[in-house]
């Protein structure tokens, strides 16, 4: 609401100067908008990616590209190791690999593209015990490395995310995480931290190699939902909940001295310190300078430049 009052800028002057002034004149004072801090519950979190996976699952690969002809076994089946999974399509993987040239990375090294043909399989057997959660589907091309068939040994599905070994030290077994999936990203899920890793890996993220630690998050219940292979945003929480202030940036100034606001205080701008905290897409946390309630004065830089003002 527009108040058709003048409020002083200016905290050495007298307020009722205001009333001496003409009214062309007071039309003439711009208008400043005033917000005020809000009151938000907040816990510190530590943020990171994770995937899916049920606990003992393991890929079954091959060192070379293959064509599989013929899958003997299917999503849900049970094997054991040492059992058939699949038939290779020796005279299409031949062409294959023929085509690729001089191959490179096999578990046995190969003189020549003769060398290698001969390393092709016949057929494809299971290295696990489990059931059977993927196949790459009858006539698919699979990439040396890549999964033929993927197995998981139990049906307990983790989240495992890799943490930097920066802030490591705030996780803590049995912590309470948050989390959501990239296909439901509106629905919000909760898990402990089951495990964390003892040792560290690298990882590249792009082009940067760092330090991590994998930390294994269990889901609090089922959720037919959550599936293998899906990633997930999580969020840790790393202290309890408190209430605390925020004030939007727009109401926030900074210069030489530190970072200031103008609070309207008795019918003037009055300038403040404050000491800012965390920090929030609308706002930041007003650790001092500022109480709930207080009227704001945004543009601050606006406020400090000019005499008179009016309340908007």
């Amino acid at each position: 609401m527009k108040k058709a009052i003048a409020v002083l800028a200016g905290a050495a002057v007298i307020s009722a100067a205001i009333c001496t002034l003409p009214d062309a004149a007071v039309a003439s004072v711009p208008y400043a908008c005033v917000t005020s801090p809000k009151v938000v519950s907040y816990s510190k979190t530590l943020n990171g990616s994770g995937t899916l996976s049920y606990i003992g699952q393991a890929d079954i690969t091959s060192p070379m590209p293959l064509i599989i002809k013929q899958y003997h076994v299917a999503e849900g089946d049970t094997v054991s190791a040492g059992d058939v999974i699949a038939t290779v399509d020796k005279d299409g993987s031949r062409s294959m690999v023929e085509s690729l040239g001089q191959l490179s990375g096999f578990a046995v090294a190969a003189a020549n593209i003769s060398t290698a043909v001969s390393l092709i399989p016949e057929v494809i057997t299971s290295e696990y015990s489990g059931t059977v959660l993927c196949t790459a589907g009858n006539g698919s091309a699979v990439e040396a490395g890549s999964s033929i068939c993927t197995v998981a040994a139990t049906d307990d599905l983790v989240l495992t995310v890799p943490v930097s070994e920066e802030y490591i030290s705030n996780v803590q077994l049995g912590q309470t995480v948050s989390f959501a999936l990239t296909a439901y990203p509106d629905e919000a899920f909760t898990g402990t931290v089951a495990d964390i890793a003892g040792a560290a890996r690298n990882k590249y993220s792009g082009s940067v190699l760092e330090t991590v630690v994998d930390v294994t998050i269990a889901p609090d219940k089922y959720d037919a939902r959550l599936r293998s292979g899906l990633t997930a945003a999580v969020s840790f929480t790393l202290t309890q909940p408190k209430n605390i202030c925020v004030l939007s940036y727009d109401a926030i100034g900074q210069d030489e001295s530190g970072e200031y606001i103008y609070v309207y205080e008795d019918g003037k701008a009055v300038r403040r310190k404050i000491f800012t905290g965390a920090e929030f897409p609308d706002g930041a946390e007003i650790i001092k300078g500022v109480s709930e309630g207080e009227l704001v004065f945004t543009a601050p830089d606006t406020i400090r430049e000019s005499s008179y003002i009016r309340l908007e």
